[in-house]
């Protein structure tokens, strides 16, 4: 029987509690540890230290084990969380060892070094993970969003809701102040960090492993919060740590060692751009934060204006931070996409002025003796590259302005067929694509149609397998359809292939000339003509499809007499936009 969607994501899991028994048994322990502590008060600190010492280095040893199936910043990033979970266990066996000997321990104090290590070792190593795909400033602004985020809503929580703990902790040592304000602003920083990487679309996409260590930072969170609200400036005998939800972390932090191997499988997505929403919600609990500061600096009775002083400064100069970064990754793409462009439209045209230039250099010199026909077969290649040059020239002249109005359309009559021959005949290859397009008047600009239909085709003839159809479709629209047998367009580039200079997964394809221009201006002669451009999976070829449609009245097929008459579509000139 196949399992359910519901029970899918546990079945990597599942299979690795049943292929592992001591793994089972350990779980076993886990739960009747979390029970005992809660059932058993008398025993909560031996049953509940000892469960969290084995959940922290169980998890830490299968994930150590696990990465030797990994590869490249993967293995590096989750080896770094299975060190740092030994790390921790470590440090809750020192902590247990000198409360059973009877020795004072604090509740925070240098044996919390241990931790901190640990928990910024994590950190370091969520944002290290192949899920936060591209350059290193890419990372740091990750970074800098979960530590704003974490800074803000940590200095919330302490204002509005501990307002207790922050009484003790201005009365604790300076030593037990740094390490009771680190854990809280450190665990909020991973989970926002790891939630951001779990639902970022990627190929990583709702990776499992991740899921469960967001479940375990949260029981985590809890846990600190707990034990920094009854502990600090107290020795960890009187404190009050809940032992469950530590326990409890561990369990899910081993759910996600046991399929640390597991890597998730290729996820295809739209590649969108990025919500503002997504863009502005870790500087959300920031607005709130400096709105707190002002309500409590007009307040007499406030007395907490000096950690939210703080607060804001700390997020101010993490904000300055980014945005520097994001500059200088602004100005870098900007220098890369200008390289790119000249580059690629420097090998689009340099092919044709090297073909036009060699065959009227012929007949220029007339070195070599060249028949009638010889001498028309290399003007007329001669011409053809001249139009593809014109072609490319009013792409570029066309897209030098993004906004719609800059496109004059002059709609006239024409015979629909005549147009989109004449238009497939620009492009070169043009012999192997096959045309079903009825015998119809009209009226659209003849050039922008003829050119958006010349780029759809070249784009096909380009791109595809070899097989070209182009076909129209009458109804309450024109809509001319060209297929292809090619590959297709993978999921993430369906939408961002009609922008300006995009070549999808082509771009950094030298080997395929192009400006990556060509379906923003057939993008651009649609909506000049009210209507729209699109793409689907070619039900004809099992390529690509590409649409254009534009509301037209039709008239009634053309007479032979009319044939004569009708403005075919001249060859493309470079327009004035």
């Amino acid at each position: 029987m196949k399992s359910s969607a519901a029970t899918r994501p546990l079945v990597p899991f599942l299979r690795y509690i049943q292929t592992h028994p001591v793994v089972s048994v350990l779980y076993a322990v886990l739960i009747a540890a979390g029970l005992a502590t809660l059932v058993f008060p008398n025993t909560a600190d031996l049953a509940g230290t000892l469960g969290v010492i084995l959940g922290m280095a169980a998890a830490g040893s299968v994930i150590l084990r696990g990465v030797k199936r990994l590869e490249g910043r993967e293995r590096f990033a989750w080896r770094g969380i299975g060190v740092s979970l030994l790390l921790s266990a470590l440090g809750v066996l020192v902590v247990g060892v000198l409360f059973a000997t009877g020795a004072d321990v604090p509740a925070f104090g240098p044996l919390d070094t241990f931790f901190v290590i640990s928990y910024a070792l994590v950190l370091i190593s969520i944002l290290s993970l192949p899920h936060a795909e591209g350059r290193w400033s890419v990372r740091v602004c990750a970074s800098v969003d979960g530590l704003v985020g974490a800074v803000a809503v940590a200095t919330l929580a302490w204002v509005w809701f501990l307002s207790g703990y922050l009484d003790a902790l201005a009365a604790a040592p300076p030593g037990q102040r740094v390490m009771a304000m680190a854990y809280p602003i450190l665990d909020v920083a991973m989970l926002i960090a790891i939630l951001m990487l779990s639902i970022r679309r990627s190929t990583y996409w709702f990776d499992k492993r991740l899921l469960f260590l967001s479940v375990a930072l949260i029981f985590q969170t809890l846990g600190d919060l707990t034990f920094a609200v009854t502990g600090v400036g107290e020795l960890f005998e009187t404190a009050e740590p809940v032992y469950w939800l530590y326990i409890a972390a561990g369990i899910f932090v081993l759910a996600a060692a046991s399929i640390v191997h597991e890597r998730p499988a290729p996820h295809e997505f739209v590649d969108r751009p990025a919500r503002r929403i997504a863009l502005i919600a870790p500087y959300g609990a920031a607005a709130i934060l400096v709105a707190a500061l002002i309500s409590h600096t007009l307040s007499a009775e406030s007395t907490h204006i000096r950690l939210l002083v703080l607060a804001t400064v700390t997020v101010v100069v993490l904000t300055f931070v980014r945005q520097a970064v994001s500059i200088r990754e602004n100005r870098f793409r900007v220098d890369e996409d200008r390289q790119n462009l000249v580059s690629s439209i420097s090998h689009e045209l340099r092919t044709p002025l090297t073909s036009m230039f060699g065959m009227l250099e012929l007949v220029r010199a007339g070195e070599v003796d060249l028949s009638a026909e010889e001498r028309k077969e290399f003007i007329e290649v001669a011409t053809d590259q001249a139009r593809h040059m014109a072609r490319i020239v009013s792409d570029l002249i066309m897209l030098a302005r993004d906004n719609d109005d800059t496109i004059y359309v002059v709609p006239t009559p024409c015979q629909l067929d005549l147009l989109v021959r004449e238009a497939v005949d620009h492009v070169e290859g043009h012999d192997l694509v096959e045309i079903e397009v009825p015998e119809r008047t009209i009226t659209v600009d003849k050039t922008r149609f003829e050119q958006a239909v010349t780029n759809l085709v070249a784009n096909a003839v380009k791109y595809g397998g070899g097989r070209v159809a182009v076909k129209a479709v009458l109804g309450e629209n024109l809509v001319i359809e060209v297929h292809d047998d090619g590959p297709a367009v993978p999921t993430r580039y369906e939408l961002i292939i009609w922008n300006r200079f995009e070549r999808g997964p082509r771009k950094l394809d030298s080997r395929v000339p192009g400006s990556g221009n060509g379906l923003a201006v057939v993008a651009k002669v649609a909506r000049a003509h009210g209507g729209t451009a699109g793409y689907r999976r070619s039900e004809i070829l099992g390529g690509a499809c590409f649409f254009l449609s534009i509301p037209l009245p039709l008239s009634v097929p053309l007479s032979s007499s009319e044939d004569a008459d009708v403005g075919v579509a001249t060859e493309p000139e470079v327009l004035a936009v």
